[in-house]
């Protein structure tokens, strides 16, 4: 039916759960920093923090089946242009409010030359908005390969002690397993989800022992 919502309501709560755990996370940690102390929301944090980011890729990578096979012009489009324009925004408006103190620390030339740095390196809080094109192209790239393999490279990578300094590379291999998890197994999360919502209070008491 024409105009009928689509969208599912849990999805929608997780990423708003993940999204207030991430500014909860940014705020609690600086103003803690800042003042030197400690307080209930650093607990808080500390129990979100195995869990929220990969909550939040392997959502993002939930509905991909739905479009993976678009013609590859609309793909990019879709699901690379728009970031990288987010991105651009977001970093040319924190680059407009942080540049007057770095140049004023660094030098006039900081500002530009870090602008443009941020292009290679991702910056600052900005860098799953940078990672997720990658994802999503590389996730097209590799679809005909067999979902096993790949979710078991995946989880290698994940598993493995990868700090090499460079945001980008670290982050992915921490990372695109729960994407690649979320694309590929998202029939049986949806079940799963069907489950929780059929039994809830079996699934209040699973949470609690978790």
């Amino acid at each position: 039916m024409a105009g009928t919502s689509l969208r599912i309501g849990w999805v929608d709560t997780a990423k708003g759960i993940c999204i207030i755990f991430v500014v909860m996370m940014h705020s609690t940690l600086g103003v803690g920093q800042a003042l030197g102390e400690t307080g209930w929301m650093h607990d808080v944090v500390a129990f979100a923090r195995p869990f929220r980011m990969p909550d939040f890729f392997l959502i993002s990578g939930l509905f991909l089946g739905l479009v993976i096979d678009r013609p590859w012009i609309r793909y990019i489009d879709r699901k690379v242009v728009h970031f990288l324009y987010f991105y651009i925004l977001w970093l040319t408006i924190q680059f407009a409010l942080k540049a007057p103190g770095m140049a004023m620390e660094n030098g006039m030339a900081a500002p530009f030359v870090q602008y443009l740095h941020a292009f290679i390196q991702p910056f600052g809080t900005l860098w799953f908005v940078y990672i997720l094109p990658i994802f999503f192209v590389l996730t097209r790239m590799l679809k005909s390969l067999p979902v096993w393999f790949v979710l078991t490279c995946a989880a290698i990578l994940e598993i493995l002690p990868i700090h090499t300094g460079w945001m980008l590379i670290d982050e992915f291999c921490a990372r695109y397993v729960y994407f690649f998890a979320g694309y590929a197994l998202a029939a049986r999360i949806f079940a799963l989800a069907d489950w929780a919502a059929a039994n809830r209070i079996a699934s209040i008491l699973l949470l609690v022992i978790w």
